[in-house]
């Protein structure tokens, strides 16, 4: 069985603003790979809510260990 990749943070915040940037440098969008990219930006954003609630998530529990 493969192993996931790891997820890092900082890597993925940056690809998703290289995507937005592509799009706000682009006077006119290949629909196919803008397409590409909106779906990658959705999976990158996804990818990065989840490990931000995750630390709010433990930042609760240690919170509330040492209350």
């Amino acid at each position: 069985m493969p192993k996931k990749k790891a997820f890092h943070f900082a890597e993925a915040f940056q690809e998703l603003e290289e995507l937005t940037q592509w799009f706000d440098s682009q006077a006119q969008v290949d629909l196919d790979e803008g397409l590409k990219k909106f779906e990658r930006g959705l999976a990158l954003a996804a990818e990065l809510k989840k490990k931000l609630q995750d630390v709010e998530q433990k930042v609760q529990e240690i919170k509330e260990k040492f209350a």
